[in-house]
């Protein structure tokens, strides 16, 4: 296979297609500092983030079908994330729209009408937005319930966006690493012993049917809750579910 070298694709040891997420790597790292992002500053500097989403629009199907399964999933969850920063400062400054948005607050990405699905980008040939890439794409074709621990909705409430993309001859790693560090954060998963109580994040219960195959939601939370709290966590533990923090997850100013 010949590529130019603006081409974002090159050859691995086994012929198959790897896809180049470099640009998108120089966008974290300038600008996401543990999991906030400088939007305002993002904004002002785009170039990087609007052509790294341009190479996700030129990919061939060809090309595509070529890729390994972990290749495939990283240029997905990439995607998802790359395109959400992309809508963000499309609208930013975020405002309130009117009485529709007197439920979040109005910094939300939920302030942005039709950001899930009335907002494509055209990908492989095809109009695609983002709730088909979360939910017609990564939970449908890979079956994988650690991507909700890597697709980032730009809220306090989700997972932290990384300060680097995933790649495929990392991603158990990655998503591992995820999900620990959710599992870790107290405004997502907190255990309290008296009474046997676990408060969750409502994105497992949101996903509920995606962790049976990873033997249930409570034998996932155990795999990767705290060491020295999974073991109090028993089939019969009481799940009460945390609110759900949709404020845009900003940061301004430098590091």
């Amino acid at each position: 296979m010949i590529l130019s070298v603006c081409d974002p694709l090159f050859a691995d040891s086994d012929g198959g297609v790897v896809f180049d997420h470099s640009l998108y790597a120089k966008v974290l790292q300038r600008y996401v500092v543990e999991g906030g992002v400088n939007y305002q500053e993002l904004k002002q500097h785009r170039g990087e983030l609007d052509d790294y989403v341009r190479r996700l629009e030129g990919l061939s199907p060809e090309d595509y079908a070529r890729m390994s399964q972990n290749e495939k999933m990283t240029f997905w969850v990439n995607a998802y994330n790359a395109i959400t920063l992309q809508v963000i400062i499309d609208h930013y400054p975020l405002k309130r729209r009117g009485l529709t948005g007197l439920a979040f607050p109005s910094n939300s990405i939920r302030q942005i009408p039709g950001v899930w699905d009335g907002i494509p980008r055209r990908i492989l040939g095809k109009e695609t937005t983002l709730n088909e890439i979360e939910h017609q794409i990564l939970r449908k074709e890979f079956k994988e319930p650690r991507i909700h621990f890597a697709l980032v909705c730009a809220s306090i409430g989700c997972p932290k966006l990384r300060e680097e993309p995933y790649v495929a001859d990392r991603l158990e790693e990655q998503l591992d690493s995820q999900v620990r560090a959710f599992m870790s954060d107290p405004e997502k998963a907190q255990y309290e012993q008296e009474g046997d109580v676990l408060y969750l994040s409502p994105i497992l219960k949101w996903f509920a049917d995606d962790f049976k195959a990873a033997g249930g939601r409570m034998a996932f939370v155990k795999k990767y809750f705290p060491k020295e709290k999974s073991a109090f966590l028993l089939d019969q533990t009481k799940i009460k579910w945390l609110d759900y923090d949709w404020s845009l997850n900003e940061r301004k100013g430098r590091p």
